[in-house]
């Protein structure tokens, strides 16, 4: 009897977010994974929760900021769970529009919302144009705007493009932040699969055996210097053991099954007590990935 061919169907991916709709975050994820199945939800813990149960395939999550540093939240999940690794990374210029309700000028408004993060970071501005507004912060940038549409013309809020796109609001200034360098780096997420073989970064965690030895660092980084391995970051933070006690996090160009890089962690793991690799994945490329969409809408 003959079997029926099985047809393969391709299902999306479910692709978790910290939201609401309209975030940066949501951004990042959107340039990501535009035909996939996003979800959004509440909290940094609620999106790794959803990961780790397998409630979801991927996340995407900030990792760090070029001006507020490592999200620390989520590089201690990465070095605490068992499942998730870094698959990818995303660069996303952070660019602070001014939104109004249509028809307002600028000197109309009296009120500005936004998350107290994006009114610090936009503070030259508000001083030089908006001096005498009061500022009132929300939970997320996304929120101000959608709070937006039932305030008057009195009324502006700080956020993203993305987000005055999906409320239906107009745009009155754009890139009023202070300094243009502000980028933030998210991490997507995965609990499964291996490293893909044209990845070219690598990020690990480790601590030392013996924390008080001198040239500790010096004797663990040595073996990557020799082997001509280009380090990108590197980091501590403490790991809650008591004073004095740290984890180091560090970043480099190279897939973490290469020999010389193989090498270089073999002679590391010497001098360390605990070592965990939390993602070989591609670089993200200096390009913007927001440039690149905008251009190809402009095509």
């Amino acid at each position: 009897m003959d079997t029926p061919n099985r047809i393969k169907v391709n299902m999306p991916k479910t692709v978790a977010f910290l939201g609401p709709e309209g975030t940066y975050t949501d951004e990042a994820c959107y340039l990501y994974a535009p035909e996939e199945h996003r979800i959004p939800f509440g909290s940094l813990g609620l999106v790794t929760s959803a990961l780790e149960e397998g409630k979801v395939d991927e996340a995407v999550v900030p990792i760090e900021n070029s001006l507020g540093g490592t999200v620390i939240e989520v590089v201690d999940y990465l070095v605490t769970s068992t499942k998730a690794r870094i698959n990818g990374e995303i660069l996303l210029p952070i660019d602070h529009c001014l939104i109004t309700r249509p028809g307002v000028q600028l000197s109309e408004i009296r009120v500005v919302m936004s998350k107290q993060e994006a009114l610090t970071q936009c503070r030259r501005f508000l001083s030089e144009n908006l001096r005498y507004s009061e500022q009132i912060a929300t939970t997320s940038t996304a929120l101000a705007v959608t709070n937006l549409k039932e305030g008057d013309n009195r009324t502006a809020a700080i956020g993203p493009r993305r987000s005055a796109e999906l409320a239906g609001l107009p745009v009155l200034v754009n890139g009023i932040q202070d300094r243009e360098n502000n980028v933030t780096r998210f991490a997507i997420l995965t609990s499964g699969g291996k490293p893909d073989k044209a990845s070219n970064k690598t990020s690990i965690a480790f601590d030392f055996d013996s924390p008080d030895a001198p040239g500790l660092v010096y004797g663990a980084l040595s073996p990557f210097a020799d082997r001509g391995i280009n380090l990108l970051k590197i980091e501590s933070r403490p790991t809650g053991k008591g004073m004095g006690s740290y984890i180091f996090l560090l970043d480099f160009e190279g897939h973490i099954n290469a020999p010389h890089v193989q090498e270089a962690i073999s002679a590391l793991k010497n001098h360390t007590a605990t070592f965990k690799v939390l993602g070989t994945y591609p670089r993200a490329k200096d390009i913007s990935t927001r440039q690149v969409l905008l251009n190809q809408e402009h095509l």
